[in-house]
C-alpha cells in the first residue's frame, strides 16, 4: 500500500477534524474553545500543516470541550499512525508551557528513532505496547558498578555528613564490630582523616551514655569562626586544603617538654590529593606513596587502619559495587618498614610483694588532700579490676550499699557486651565512703548534690561552672585524667622505698588484681574471668561458667583479704 492511500485512510479515521493550522506555539494558542463547534462531540482533531515525508507526519492535535463552566481548554498532542493493518493513535502529552512545540518534536523525534524502519519510514513497532511494557518490567540496575565517590565523599559521610542522596548517619562507626568508637578513638580517627587542620579547633569530643564518641560543635573565637550547625557545614568552613596547620606543636605533660612536628611529617588524608581519588580504585601503593613520609610505623600503621575503615564503611552502604572483592589493603598488603619498637617497662609487671601494695595504699593517702578523686581513682582499680577509662565513666548511682553491689552499665565497659555487678566487700566499701566524703570538703560542696553525677569529679573549672546543672550534669565535670598525679605517686612511692628504680603505672593495678586472683585460687582461670570481666578465655568458661553474685562475692571476699591495710578516713 503507497503512501497516499495510507494518508487517505488515516485522514478516513478521524472524521472529528476541522482546518489545518501550522505547527507553532502561537497558532495553538489561538485556538478558544468557544470559536469551535463541537456539536455533540466532546472533542475535535486539528491537524497541522507539516511535510507528508517528515517525522511529523501524522500530528494532530486534540482540543477538548470540558465542562460548562470550564474556562480552560485542554489541548494534547497525539500521533496517528498505520501499524499492522490498522489505525493507530498515540499520545505524546498535553500542551502546556512545560511541554511545547518544541518538546513535543523532541519526543517524536525519539519515537520515530526507535519504532520506524530508517529507509520505508513504516512503523514497525507499537509505541504503545513499548509504553505498556516499561509499565510492567524494570530493567534491573547495573549494582556491580561501583559509584563515583571520592575518599574525600566516603570521609564526609563516615563523619556525619549527608553525602549526595545518601542520608546522614551518626558518625564514627567500627569497621567490623556494631556500635560506634569512643571518645580517644572518635578524635584519633577524625585527626587522621580530616584534622591537623583548623577545622578540628571546632570540635570537642565526648561519650554519651552507650560509651560511644560524640562530637559537639564550638565556636573559635581567636579565630573568629562561627559554630558549625553540621558536618556538612564544617567541611564547608574548610573545604580541602585550607586551614592546615603547618606545624604541630604539643606540650609533654609528663616530661614537661614542648614538642615539634612539623606539617611534612603528619597530615590528614582530607587535605591530600589521595583525598581526591576514587574509592573504588584505591590502591595499596597510593597509600605506600601517601604514609611514606609520615613520622613514624605506629602513625604509618594508624593510617592504615583508617583507609581500611573508610573502604569497608563504603563496602557496606554499595558504594563499591555488589562485587568488590576484599579489602586491598588487609594481611599487610601495605609494605611498612618495620622499626624496632621501644620495649614498654610495664608490660609484664604486677606488684605482687603485700609491703609494696602497703606501700602504694599509704601513699595514695598521703596524696589525696593534694590530689582528691585522683588517688582515690587509682585505689578504686586495685580493688575492682576495672580499667581507667571504665572507673572514668562511673557514676555515683551505680553504687548500692544496700544490696552490696556495683553495677557496670555495658556502656561503660570496654567490651559493651552486657551490664555487670561487682560485689561490694567490705575494704570496697571503705574505700567508696571514703570518697563520698570527699564532699564534705568546703571546696566540694557541689559533690554533695543530688544531680552531680560523677563519681570522681574535677576541679579544672571555676566554682561558679558548677552552680549550672547542666554542666554538673556534662562529662565536663567529671575527673578527665591523672597525668599529674602519676609522676608525683612514683617519686613519693621510690623514696619511702629507697628505691629509685621502683616502676608503678596505672596499668599494672589491673594485672595485680588478677595475679592475686591467680595465686589464691590456684590458676583456676574462670574464677578470674569473672572477677576481671574478660569476656572471653575459652569456649567452655565463657558459655557455661556462669557464677552469680553470691558466688563472685565470696572470690572477691578472698582476693580483698589480700589488701588488710585498708582503713576508713576519720573526718
Amino acid at each position: 500500500m503507497g503512501t497516499k492511500k495510507l494518508d487517505q485512510k488515516l485522514d478516513q479515521v478521524d472524521i472529528k477534524q476541522t482546518r489545518p493550522i501550522r505547527f507553532k506555539d502561537d497558532a495553538i494558542n489561538k485556538i478558544k474553545k468557544q470559536n469551535i463547534d463541537f456539536g455533540k462531540r466532546s472533542y475535535v482533531f486539528f491537524p497541522f500543516i507539516v511535510s507528508k515525508d517528515s517525522h511529523q507526519k501524522g500530528l494532530k492535535l486534540r482540543v477538548y470541550k470540558g465542562s460548562l463552566g470550564d474556562k480552560t481548554t485542554k489541548k494534547v498532542f497525539y500521533i496517528q499512525y498505520w501499524f499492522n493493518g490498522r489505525a493507530q493513535k498515540y499520545r505524546l502529552g498535553d500542551y502546556s508551557q512545560r511541554f511545547g512545540v518544541r518538546e513535543c518534536d523532541e519526543e517524536l523525534i525519539k519515537i520515530h528513532r526507535d519504532h520506524t524502519d530508517p529507509e520505508t519510514g513504516f512503523w514497525i513497532k507499537d509505541p504503545n505496547i513499548t509504553k505498556r511494557d516499561e509499565k510492567r518490567f524494570v530493567e534491573k540496575p547495573d549494582t556491580t558498578v561501583a559509584k563515583a565517590y571520592t575518599v574525600n565523599d566516603v570521609i564526609e559521610a563516615y563523619c556525619g555528613a549527608a553525602i549526595f542522596d545518601e542520608e546522614a548517619e551518626r558518625g564514627f562507626s567500627k569497621d567490623r564490630k556494631d556500635g560506634y568508637r569512643t571518645k580517644k578513638h572518635a578524635r584519633e580517627w577524625f585527626r587522621c582523616m580530616a584534622g591537623y587542620n583548623q577545622r578540628q579547633t571546632l570540635i570537642d569530643f565526648y561519650d554519651d551514655d552507650d560509651g560511644s564518641g560524640v562530637a559537639e560543635f564550638k565556636s573559635n573565637k581567636k579565630l573568629r569562626i562561627a559554630k558549625p550547625v553540621s558536618w556538612r557545614d564544617l567541611f564547608r568552613k574548610f573545604p580541602p586544603g585550607k586551614g592546615i596547620l603547618k606545624d604541630r606543636v604539643y606540650y609533654n605533660r609528663r616530661k614537661k617538654q614542648t614538642y615539634t612536628i612539623p606539617a611534612s611529617q603528619n597530615y590528614a588524608i582530607y587535605d591530600h590529593d589521595i583525598g581526591k581519588s576514587l574509592m573504588s580504585k584505591l590502591t595499596p601503593g597510593d597509600i605506600e606513596h601517601f604514609i611514606k613520609n609520615l613520622s613514624s610505623m605506629a602513625v604509618k600503621e594508624s593510617y592504615v587502619q583508617v583507609f581500611i575503615t573508610l573502604w569497608i564503611y563504603a563496602r557496606k552502604r554499595g558504594w563499591l559495587g555488589t562485587n568488590p572483592g576484599e579489602c586491598p589493603f588487609f594481611n599487610q598488603t601495605v609494605f611498612i618498614k618495620k622499626e624496632k619498637r621501644k620495649e614498654d617497662p610495664y608490660k609484664n609487671i604486677a606488684i605482687e610483694d603485700p609491703g609494696q601494695l602497703a606501700l602504694f595504699w599509704q601513699c595514695c593517702e598521703e596524696l589525696s588532700p593534694q590530689f582528691p578523686f585522683k588517688a582515690e581513682l587509682h585505689q578504686f582499680m586495685l580493688l575492682t579490676a576495672m580499667r581507667k577509662t571504665e572507673c572514668l565513666k562511673m557514676e555515683k548511682k551505680f553504687i548500692d550499699f544496700d544490696k552490696g553491689t556495683l553495677f557496670i552499665p555495658k556502656g561503660i565497659s570496654k567490651t559493651k557486651y552486657r551490664d555487670e555487678e561487682l560485689p561490694i566487700t567490705p575494704e570496697l566499701e571503705v574505700l567508696l565512703r571514703n570518697i563520698l566524703d570527699l564532699g564534705k570538703r568546703p571546696e566540694f560542696g557541689f559533690y554533695k548534690m543530688k544531680d552531680f553525677r560523677w563519681l570522681f569529679a574535677t576541679r579544672a573549672w571555676k566554682s561558679e561552672r558548677y552552680f549550672n546543672k547542666e554542666f554538673r550534669m556534662s562529662t565536663k565535670a567529671r575527673l578527665g585524667g591523672d597525668e599529674q598525679f602519676i609522676p608525683v605517686l612514683r617519686k613519693l612511692m621510690q623514696e619511702k622505698a629507697d628505691d629509685p628504680a621502683l616502676l608503678y603505672a596505672p596499668k599494672i593495678l589491673r594485672k595485680t588484681y588478677i595475679t592475686k586472683s591467680q595465686q589464691i585460687f590456684a590458676g583456676r582461670s574462670e574464677i578470674t574471668q569473672q572477677m576481671s570481666r574478660h569476656r572471653n578465655i575459652d569456649v567452655l568458661n565463657s558459655h557455661y561458667n556462669k557464677p552469680g553474685i553470691e558466688t563472685r562475692r565470696e572470690y572477691a571476699s578472698e582476693v580483698s583479704k589480700a589488701f588488710p591495710f585498708i582503713q576508713r578516713r576519720t573526718a
